[in-house]
């Protein structure tokens, strides 16, 4: 077993830990936009493949004390990097720097680490290793904090989010990892019927419908960056992917999505035949004040706008209709609203039984449980 951290966003890292948990990984340990653990070679390979909320898993090779760039040239030099690639291979180093006095300038940290690989391979070899920043075969990152530097090498590459079923077209999409961690902590069961009546581009219903048959999100990928490892054990990988496509299983409900965009729900739609989740997947173009009802109650997840294109008048107005159409149209319904918008949030009009708090990039956000009852029982916000 050896030490891994696979990378997540704020507030997703409690969903992240029960992934790594399923997933087989042990001693897991929840950190700040991370999660710590230890886990077999066969189950990175599974975890790159499946996990839903993790941007890049990365395996910490040296952790040491710097307070200088020689001691930093010194302590990546001693690595025996030929344990992990060869001088044919491309590799690339990525640097975070904070509150580290002697380091300012983090592309001087990723200059100085890649000539301290360089240096070395050329002790020993005839040739060197290339940089390529694009596409490179070995990722390095460098995370300096004060004086503690910790080097680690990528088992993922680029990043996970990037499943390959979106082609890129819609304006303001919702990140795929996100998408998925707004799914996996909502109420909704993976059995019963899963709504997102605002659906843009589909993002939370793709990532909803590969929870629903159980595929791995990354299953297909053509490229990881463990596969470049001079350790890849191909019979490990192939038996590791053949688990993860036994384990899918038959949904027998829908997942519906409607826009008032027709353009949106050609993408959807797209997007979804991509992701092979088209079979249980119901998309129409509506406003969602007229959306058609399915004959089973579920679990409403959506992300409507929060002020980047509306008018403050417009948006209060949207919100009201959102809680006006819930109180009205979903009772027996839970409904699960994220929101960067909480002057905006307040016009739904009804308590939250449930706030977690989450960011969309940069903007801090807000994902909220409304428990809709049967009859009359919805019950107002207080202010």
């Amino acid at each position: 077993m050896d030490q891994f951290i696979a990378k997540t966003f704020q507030g997703l890292e409690p969903v992240l830990a029960r992934e790594i948990e399923l997933l087989g990984g042990l001693k897991v340990e929840p950190l700040k936009r991370a999660v710590s653990f230890e886990a077999s070679m066969k189950n990175i390979y599974k975890m790159n493949m499946g996990l839903r909320t993790a941007l890049h898993i990365i395996h910490p090779i040296a952790i040491e004390r710097v307070r200088s760039q020689d001691e930093l040239y010194q302590v990546v030099r001693a690595i025996n990097w030929s344990k992990w690639f060869t001088p044919n291979q491309t590799f690339a180093v990525r640097t975070v720097v904070n509150h580290a006095e002697a380091f300012q300038n983090s592309l001087f940290v990723a200059l100085k680490t890649k000539d301290a690989i360089v240096d070395q391979f050329r002790d020993f070899y005839t040739q060197r290793p290339s940089i390529d920043r694009e596409n490179p075969d070995i990722e390095i990152h460098v995370n300096i904090y004060g004086e503690q530097c910790t080097i680690s090498i990528d088992s993922s590459g680029s990043s996970l989010h990037r499943r390959g079923y979106r082609d890129g077209s819609h304006p303001a999409p919702l990140n795929e990892v996100l998408a998925a961690g707004l799914v996996l902590l909502s109420s909704w069961d993976k059995k019963s019927c899963l709504i997102d009546f605002m659906c843009g581009s589909g993002t939370i219903i793709t990532e909803a419908a590969l929870m629903a048959k159980n595929m791995s999100p990354n299953l297909n990928r053509k490229r990881f960056a463990f596969q470049y490892w001079k350790n890849f054990d191909q019979n490990l990988y192939d038996n590791a992917r053949d688990e993860l496509v036994n384990a899918q299983v038959e949904f027998e409900e829908w997942i519906y999505g409607s826009d008032i965009h027709e353009r949106s729900i050609k993408e959807a739609r797209n997007n979804c035949l991509r992701a092979e989740v088209d079979d249980i997947v119901k998309l129409s173009v509506s406003d969602f004040k007229m959306a058609k009802l399915p004959k089973t109650k579920g679990v409403i997840i959506s992300n409507p706008p929060y002020g980047e294109r509306l008018q403050v008048d417009e948006l209060e107005l949207l919100y009201k209709t959102i809680g006006d159409t819930l109180k009205k149209n979903y009772q027996g319904f839970q409904a699960h609203i994220f929101s960067g918008n909480p002057e905006a949030s307040k016009r739904i009009g009804l308590k939250p039984s449930k706030k977690t708090p989450l960011y969309n990039g940069s903007i801090p956000c807000q994902f909220l449980q409304f428990d809709l009852y049967e009859g009359s029982k919805t019950k107002p916000e207080t202010k």
